[in-house]
């Protein structure tokens, strides 16, 4: 698998849930650090499948086995959402979000958090800030509120 070979993790999600074989459920994005950390955001037209539920499977069987093909990397599961600032509160989890504030000409985002939420919104190594800004294809600035 290549660095960046999100299109192996794709393919690994539809063979191992038929609902996304199906294309009951969509995977609208995915951000990757290979060997350590991936972020799907995941999409339902049908308001009936829980597609995150699904995708973890009962008792996480769909999740393992993926993470285990991926020699154990994590992975990071979000409801895809169109409204840019909502995506960017749900790639941010588990961090909580006071607010976002977009700035569409430079194509940046601004998130705006109590103190001891910023190491969460960052996460490891600043993967997850990094990793969320790849999947919303925003650029993410954390401020303290």
């Amino acid at each position: 698998m290549s660095d960046k070979d999100t299109g192996a993790i794709a393919r690994l999600f539809s063979q191992e849930i038929p609902e996304v074989a199906a294309g009951s459920i969509q995977i609208r994005a995915i951000a990757r650090k290979p060997g350590f950390r991936s972020k799907l955001a995941l999409h339902s037209q049908d308001t009936h499948i829980d597609c995150i539920g699904v995708c973890v499977g009962v008792r996480g069987f769909h999740i393992k086995n993926i993470v285990d093909e991926l020699g154990g990397e994590r992975i990071h599961l979000i409801r895809w959402h169109d409204a840019p600032e909502q995506l960017i509160a749900n790639a941010l989890q588990p961090a909580r979000i006071e607010k976002v504030l977009l700035h569409p000409a430079e194509h940046r985002a601004v998130v705006m958090v109590k103190p001891d939420q910023v190491s969460l919104v960052l996460g490891r190594r600043g993967e997850n800030r990094q990793l969320a800004s790849e999947l919303c294809g925003w650029q993410i600035d954390v401020e303290e509120s």
